[in-house]
């Protein structure tokens, strides 16, 4: 029969043949799990806090600056109600070229001249109302020239009309004709202060 006190060591122990019972122990070693830093979770926290502030502002500035779609709708009603009221001397305004705008029209007087065509052997009566055109900044400057020089600038028109060919009286835009009373009256007037000559009611007849 076996002797209770051994029994009773062995239940509670481990046998050991060189060292005797060795006494299990009851106490459970639990491994200490890691912690997570705290730390890294805070910036990871006030990182999202700022995206999510800065999202805000954006919204906020995009909403307060940024027109909407009426205020949009509103303006242009209000540029297409302006251009409609436009008056036509505006529009016409706007559509001539720019020399145009900046030039005035000078009434250079009418012209009633007797001229022979030796080629053709005929005579010829040639009727006209002469103008020029000058920079508006320049009609103050041309006005006493014009006055001076009048009785002259007339002679050399007629002059330029007699020495004519026939076959420049019938070009549809006197084109040679302008030229030279364009040339002639500039050297008269001792500077380039007439930019064009124009013919209005021109005709000539053979008498």
């Amino acid at each position: 029969m076996e002797d209770p006190l051994w029994i009773l060591q062995r239940t509670a122990g481990h046998y050991n043949e060189e060292n005797g019972f060795d006494m299990a122990k009851n106490e459970t070693t639990t491994e200490a799990a890691p912690q997570k830093p705290k730390g890294s979770l805070v910036k990871k926290l006030m990182v999202l806090a700022v995206v999510g502030l800065i999202i805000m502002l954006e919204c906020v500035v995009t909403y307060f600056v940024l027109p909407s779609r009426n205020e949009v709708a509103a303006h242009y009603e209000e540029a297409a109600a302006v251009e409609d009221e436009a008056t036509p001397d505006e529009q016409e305004n706007e559509d001539q070229p720019k020399d145009e705008k900046e030039s005035a029209e000078i009434d250079l007087g009418n012209y009633s001249i007797t001229a022979h065509e030796p080629t053709a052997n005929v005579t010829l009566r040639i009727e006209f109302h002469l103008y020029g055109t000058v920079d508006k900044k320049d009609v103050e400057t041309f006005t006493p020239l014009y006055t001076r020089n009048e009785h002259r600038f007339r002679d050399r028109v007629i002059f330029e009309i007699r020495s004519a060919e026939l076959t420049d009286l019938t070009d549809p835009s006197l084109g040679l004709i302008k030229r030279r009373i364009l040339e002639k009256s500039n050297d008269l007037f001792g500077k380039q202060v007439i930019k064009s000559i124009v013919f209005s009611d021109f005709s000539f007849v053979e008498q």
